[in-house]
């Protein structure tokens, strides 16, 4: 696909594609047990972005969906935007450590991801639309979601919270960093359209002693061209 598409805006596929605000401590907001906020990309920037994106929709470049559960969306890996992805990973991957610990291997950090977007729309026209999304977890160990768009009815974020569920609102810009493992889902959209960048963190240092989907030890074996769906064979497992 990246060899078929016409960019839109070639900067974004150079090396160092982003302004990526700086991350400090101070900068992140709990928003709730184990979810977190913080600035991460200028509106001008998330503009650029979901520009591209349409702009790649409507060429109408046959592109696997985005996952299982979404029918629209995209793989960012298809669009040749890999040096993007990476660079704001290895951003986030600080604080992410420090926040969750337990999901970030020491030594490799997150080495693997799965990067995509999500759209919800509400528009009249719409054709096939995704309305809502049902409460799941994700294949990863930290999930960064990035808002691209704004005024939308419904739609909300939410997270299993006590013996519920607590939903967030969401800002342009500004990312939402969570467990994969921590029950999720999306309210029906109301009205308009949201548009997200989606980033599954994989850590295989992690993941290799447990598998996030099925809670078990994962048996492993050997894959060419691909990172396994983020597990590694490490060659002493002793």
């Amino acid at each position: 696909i990246k060899e078929s598409y016409n960019f839109l805006y070639p900067s974004l596929f150079s090396p160092n594609p982003l302004n990526l605000a700086s991350l400090q401590k101070e900068d992140v907001k709990t928003e709730l047990s184990g979810v977190y906020s913080f600035p991460l990309l200028p509106k001008d920037e998330c503009k650029q972005l979901l520009e591209e994106f349409l702009h790649f929709k409507q060429s109408n470049l046959s592109h696997q969906r985005p996952n299982s559960m979404n029918k629209n969306g995209i793989l960012l890996e298809e669009l040749g935007l890999d040096s993007l992805i990476h660079r704001i990973v290895k951003h986030v991957e600080p604080i992410a450590k420090e926040l969750f610990p337990d999901l970030v291997g020491e030594n490799g950090g997150f080495d693997s991801f799965k990067a995509f977007t999500v759209e919800y729309d509400g528009q009249q026209d719409a054709r096939n639309p995704d309305l809502e999304l049902d409460t799941h977890f994700d294949n990863a160990e930290v999930t960064l979601n990035i808002p691209l768009t704004q005024g939308f009815e419904g739609s909300e974020l939410y997270f299993e919270y006590k013996n519920g569920f607590k939903s967030l609102q969401m800002e342009v810009g500004r990312a939402i960093l969570h467990s994969g493992r921590l029950l999720h889902g999306v309210m029906p959209i109301e009205e308009g359209y949201r548009h997200n960048i989606i980033i599954w963190m994989r850590s295989s240092e992690v993941r290799n002693r447990m598998c996030p989907m099925c809670k078990e030890v994962p048996q492993l074996e050997e894959v060419e061209g691909t990172t396994g769906d983020g597990f590694t064979i490490l060659e002493d497992q002793s």
